[in-house]
This record gives structure tokens, sequence and C-alpha cells, in this order.
């Protein structure tokens, strides 16, 4: 009995110490009362700043002004899941080789492609070989003329981030545009962007010559799906922080990614600490005190702590 009174005691009171060892940015990071959100700061000609530091950076939620605990270029691995909708074009496949090839060591990769539905090429991974498989996958192949399913493969990826609990998820969708044929609503895709906390980054090539637009039977319910694409790849992105580019050439590709791949290694991790938790509909609004630069964040944390 005695043996057992002691050892009930020592644990006693090695939680005790343990409590009083947890500092206060532990114990807020319990409550979820301080947050980190990725933020990408580029000049005017697109080119990342990354000379920022803690006292640069303003951080409002719901407009309450929000103390900064730090802020620097972070190197926190990412998750990146890419969607091709290509329409068989293989377009798209030297420009997400090189972009994997500037972010390796950064982060894993997920590939699929949209050929009416999602098809997984690879999950995440950074296995080079892995990923030059899935890749040359992407060549010329049989495409589907009167579109897909984008939209259902953004909401797709973003349900399965939130089952990884990813802590730097990113989605990159690139299309040919087309036909939209999935019903999901818009409003939920971006509910589960929300949740997810993945960054959406869209990249479309405006070409009839890549798709062809074919004969609605429905020509009301192809409008609206269409409009719920587009309000996704627009309001997702904005949202997110994330970006939207529109290219009327191939040869865009490339570049549009690079830029991209280089904004994604010189993203800066903000961590602010509040009082208080936000109400859920508060805006997360995260600007610098330094004149002609641009800024993007999201404008809400996904409920969950980070």
């Amino acid at each position: 009995m005695r043996l057992g009174c002691v050892s009930v005691l020592l644990a006693i009171a090695a939680a005790s110490t343990a409590a009083l060892a947890q500092s206060p940015r532990d114990a807020e990071l319990a409550q979820g009362l301080t947050r980190t959100v990725y933020v990408t700061v580029t000049d005017k000609t697109g080119l990342p700043v990354t000379d920022l530091t803690a006292e640069d950076f303003v951080v409002k939620e719901g407009g309450k002004a929000r103390d900064i605990v730090a802020a620097a270029v972070t190197n926190v691995p990412m998750r990146i899941a890419i969607i091709v909708d290509d329409n068989g074009t293989g377009i798209f496949r030297y420009g997400v080789a090189k972009f994997i090839e500037r972010l390796q060591g950064m982060a894993e990769f997920s590939l699929s492609t949209i050929n009416v539905q999602q098809m997984k090429l690879v999950d995440f991974t950074a296995n080079a070989a892995n990923l030059s498989a899935a890749i040359n996958q992407l060549v010329a192949r049989p495409g589907a003329n009167d579109g897909g399913q984008l939209l259902e493969g953004i909401f797709d990826t973003a349900k399965d981030f939130q089952k990884r609990v990813a802590r730097r998820p990113v989605i990159i969708a690139l299309t040919v545009g087309g036909e939209e044929h999935s019903t999901v609503p818009a409003h939920q895709v971006l509910e589960e962007l929300q949740k997810s906390g993945a960054a959406l980054h869209v990249i479309a090539v405006n070409s009839s010559a890549l798709r062809a637009m074919a004969v609605a039977q429905k020509p009301g319910a192809l409008l609206e799906e269409n409009m719920k694409l587009s309000e996704v790849l627009g309001d997702g992105s904005k949202q997110t922080g994330g970006t939207r580019g529109e290219i009327v050439a191939s040869a865009g590709i490339v570049v549009g990614l690079q830029q991209l791949a280089e904004e994604l290694r010189s993203q800066y991790a903000v961590s602010f600490s509040r009082a208080d938790k936000p109400r859920s509909n508060d805006k997360l609004n995260v600007s610098v005190k330094r004149a002609g630069v641009n800024v993007r964040a999201p404008v809400k944390l996904r409920l969950a702590t980070q």
C-alpha cells in the first residue's frame, strides 16, 4: 500500500511540475489563442519580398488588432496537390515537372488528372522516381471534349486534406477550360477549402483549340455549372490566399508555374496571439507597413488549431 501511495504522489508531483513548466505560449497554442498564417508578399514586379520582420506585419481578425508573435520566411514542409485538367493534350507536363523540381526537398506532391472524373496518378510523396512516373502519364492521350468535373476534384482534394490534417496544404488546379459537369454547389466547395486550410492556385489556358465546346443539351444547367466553377476558381483563390492566372498560350505555363514555385519558396509564416477566440464569421486581414508591396493571405483560418 505504501508503495502504491508513493507512486501516486510521484505522478501528481510530475504532473504539477509539467504544468508549471508549460510556457504561456504553449498554453495559448493549446487553447487556439496563438495561430500561424502563411503569407505571400511580392513587389510591384511580382518578385517575392523576403526581408520583412515581425514589426512589418499587421494582423486583424474581425477588425481587432492581434499581437505578432513571430514572422519569417518559412521552411515548414508543404503538401501540394496538383490537379491537371488538360483534355488529354499533355500541355502541362513540362511545366509540372519543372515546378516539382524547383520545390524538391520542400514538399510532398500528389498528382491527379481530370478525364470527366478525377483520377489520382500518385499520392503524396517526395520520391523523385514515383513523381517522374506520374508526370510521364501526362503525355498526349484521349480527352473528353465536353469538359469534366474539376469542381468535384477540388472538393474531394479539400476533404482529403482535412483527413490528413496537413500543416501547409496547397491545391494547384491547371485547366484548359470547357464545360463543367459537377453538380456540387460552389458554396460547399468554398466551405471545404476553408476547413482544409489549403491555398488554391489556378492556372487556366484560354484556347478553344484545346477543348472544343460541346453542344449543350440543357443550356440553363450547363450555364449554372460553369458559373459555379468560375466562382470557385475566382473566389476560392482570393479567399485562401492563392492566385488565379489566365494565359492565352501554352508557353506561359512554365513561366506561371515557376513564378508560383518562387512565391511558395518565399512565403512567410506569421504567428499571432489573441486574448479571445474570433467569431466564426470574423475575417482575417494581413497587411504590411511597407509601401509598394502586395500581400496575399487567407481571409479566414481553418477552425482546427495548428
